[in-house]
C-alpha cells in the first residue's frame, strides 16, 4: 500500500512539476520570442546598425522603398490597426513596431498596445510608483536597474519631458536584444527609417549611461 501511495504521490508530483514547467517556459518564451522577432525583422530591413558613438555603420532598407512601405504597412495594421504604409513619412510607426512585436510575440493583454510610445511608458511608470512590481511591465528610472534582454528602453524626443511625466508625449523606445559587457544592443523602429539596431554603453553595475539620447526609462519586461 505504501509503495503504491509513493507511486501515486510522485505521479501528482510529476504533472504538477510538468505543468510548473510548462508555465515558466510559456513565460520566458514571450519575452525571448519577441527578441527573436525584432532581430529576424532587423536582419530583414538589411541590418542596418549604430555604433555606441551614435554614427551609422551599416545602412539598410528605407520605410518608403519598395517592400519595406509595405512591410511597415504589416507593423501598423496588426500592431495598432491602422491603414498606413512606410510612405506614410509624416506619421511616426516606431510605437507601432513595438506594439506589433509585442502582439506577435503573444503579450496579448499584458501589453498597452498604441501608437504613442507614452501610453504604455505611463502605465508601466504607474505601476511601478504604485508598488506594482509584479505587473506585466514596470517602468524604472535609468538609474535603478540594469536592463535586461528582453527589456524595453525609453528616451524623451520633446523638451521637459522625463520620468514624473504624465500624458501624451513624443518619445521612442527600443527593445534590448543583448547585453555584453559595458554595453547593451537594442533594436527600435522608425530609427534612421527602418528596423535600426543600436549599440549603447552601460556602466560596471549594467546601468545604461548612454549620452547620445535623453534617456529616463527601462521598461521591465516580465512576461
Amino acid at each position: 500500500m505504501s509503495k503504491n501511495r509513493n507511486i501515486i504521490f510522485f505521479g501528482i508530483g510529476a504533472v504538477l512539476g510538468g505543468t510548473a514547467l510548462i508555465l515558466v517556459l510559456r513565460k520566458i518564451l514571450v519575452k525571448y520570442r519577441a527578441v527573436s522577432i525584432a532581430k529576424s525583422e532587423w536582419q530583414g530591413w538589411g541590418e542596418p546598425t549604430i555604433d555606441i558613438n551614435g554614427n551609422q555603420i551599416i545602412d539598410g532598407g528605407f520605410e518608403s522603398d519598395e517592400g519595406f512601405s509595405e512591410r511597415v504597412g504589416r507593423y501598423w495594421k496588426e500592431g495598432t490597426g491602422q491603414n498606413l504604409v512606410g510612405s506614410d513619412r509624416e506619421v511616426p510607426w516606431s510605437a507601432t513596431f513595438i506594439s506589433w512585436i509585442m502582439k506577435k510575440a503573444g503579450a496579448g493583454s499584458k501589453f498597452v498596445y498604441n501608437p504613442s510610445h507614452s501610453k504604455y511608458i505611463t502605465d508601466s511608470i504607474a505601476n511601478r510608483k504604485s508598488g506594482n512590481s509584479k505587473e506585466p511591465f514596470v517602468g524604472y528610472r535609468i538609474n535603478e536597474i540594469a536592463p535586461k534582454v528582453g527589456d524595453l528602453v525609453c528616451y524623451a524626443r520633446q523638451d521637459g519631458v522625463g520620468y514624473d511625466t504624465t500624458g501624451s508625449y513624443k518619445s521612442h523606445c527600443d527593445i534590448v536584444v543583448s547585453t555584453k559587457g559595458n554595453q547593451i544592443e537594442v533594436i527600435g523602429g522608425n530609427v534612421n527609417q527602418a528596423v535600426t539596431k543600436k549599440i549603447l554603453k552601460t556602466d560596471s553595475k549594467g546601468l545604461l549611461v548612454d549620452t547620445n539620447r535623453d534617456w529616463f526609462t527601462v521598461i521591465k519586461n516580465n512576461i
